[in-house]
C-alpha cells in the first residue's frame, strides 16, 4: 500500500482486500446484532445493542492505530461480548439474569437469542484464535504482500473507489 495514502484510504484497502467470505459473515453478523431492535420491548435487546455499541470505538481505535485490519480487531468484539454470550445463556436458561426467554413462551424473541447465541460463539471462537495468531507474530495488515503471502487477504486494490472518482 502506497505511503501517500490516508489512514482512512489504508483501512478501506484492507476491508476491501478481505475475502469474500469473511465480508459476507460480517455483514450477516451486523445484520443479525441490528435486528435486535425488533425487540427493544425486551432488557435482552438493550444489552444486545450496548455490548453491540462499545465495540466499535475499540475496532476503530485499532483500525487507525495500524492503519488497517489485523488479527488483534478480534479483542475488540471479546471483550464486550463475551459478558453478552453469558447473559444471554443465562436468559435462555434461568432467571438469574431476568425473565426466562422460552421457545414456548417466546418463540420469535428464543430463536433470535439462538441465533445471535450461535453467532456469537462462532464469532468469539474467531476472534480469539485471530488474537492467538497476532500474538505469535501473525501481525500483517490485509491486502499488504505480507498478507497475501500467507493467504490471509487478496492484494490491496492499486485505486480505491474514492480515488477513482476524483
Amino acid at each position: 500500500m502506497s505511503n501517500s495514502r490516508s489512514t482512512f484510504q489504508h483501512i478501506a484497502a484492507s476491508w476491501l482486500s478481505m475475502k469474500s467470505w469473511m465480508k459476507n459473515w460480517l455483514f450477516f453478523l451486523n445484520a443479525v446484532f441490528i435486528t435486535a431492535f425488533a425487540f427493544l420491548d425486551d432488557p435482552v435487546a438493550k444489552w444486545i445493542l450496548l455490548a453491540y455499541a462499545a465495540s466499535s470505538p475499540l475496532l476503530a481505535w485499532l483500525m487507525v492505530k495500524q492503519r488497517g485490519l489485523t488479527r488483534l480487531l478480534g479483542i475488540a468484539h471479546l471483550v464486550p461480548w463475551i459478558p453478552l454470550l453469558a447473559y444471554i445463556v443465562l436468559r435462555l436458561s434461568s432467571e438469574i439474569a431476568g425473565p426466562i426467554v422460552t421457545l414456548t413462551a417466546s418463540p420469535v424473541l428464543a430463536g433470535y437469542l439462538y441465533l445471535l447465541l450461535g453467532c456469537l460463539v462462532v464469532c468469539l471462537a474467531l476472534d480469539a484464535w485471530d488474537v492467538v495468531r497476532y500474538l505469535r507474530g501473525e501481525r500483517y495488515v490485509l491486502g499488504t504482500p505480507e498478507a497475501v503471502r500467507h493467504g490471509a487477504s487478496r492484494p490491496s486494490p492499486e485505486r480505491l473507489p474514492c480515488e477513482n472518482a476524483a
